[in-house]
């Protein structure tokens, strides 16, 4: 055997460093996914969210207040980490620029503090009836963003 070993010395240490460099890239790759960094899915993103934290009660009453306009049939309002999610689902009687408008004012619920920290992203849907072809459409106002940007809803014909 140690004639063996003296023969294939090189060999040896190379199956060494391989076995060990196999080791490290076991442990560090369960290490990472198995017990991940440790910290907040969202890192350091939410940074501050506490001081202009939406709660539940501000959520429902939004959502409420959407549904005071007569041609609104549902509102919901959820919270993702910095983004409002707010779906509307409008009535038969209502118009695409009347969902718009009602998305539109249902920014004025919110401070001014509250715009500048959360991206707000808007779906408005309208079931299609015997009488309304209905719609689908999505809107976003970035933190940036001064107002709502509407995604284009333009249906498209077959003879295109």
């Amino acid at each position: 055997m140690k004639k063996y070993f003296k023969e294939n010395k090189t060999l040896f240490i190379l199956i060494v460093i391989a076995i060990v460099c196999i080791i490290v890239s076991i442990v560090l790759l369960f290490k990472y996914f198995y017990f991940g960094n440790g910290g907040s899915n969202y890192g350091d993103r939410l940074d501050g969210i506490e001081n202009v934290l939406i709660t539940d009660e501000k959520q429902n009453e939004v959502a409420s207040k959407i549904q005071e306009n007569s041609i609104v049939e549902s509102a919901d309002v959820r919270i993702t980490g910095k983004r409002v999610d707010i779906r509307i689902v409008f009535g038969e009687k209502a118009s695409l620029i009347d969902a718009e408008g009602v998305a539109l004012k249902s920014l004025d619920n919110f401070s001014d503090e509250e715009k500048s920290f959360y991206d707000f992203e808007y779906t408005l849907k309208q079931n299609a009836t015997e009488k309304t072809e209905g719609f689908l459409i999505m809107g976003a106002k970035n933190v940036n963003g001064s107002n709502l940007v509407w995604n284009n809803n333009n249906s498209t014909s077959e003879e295109e």
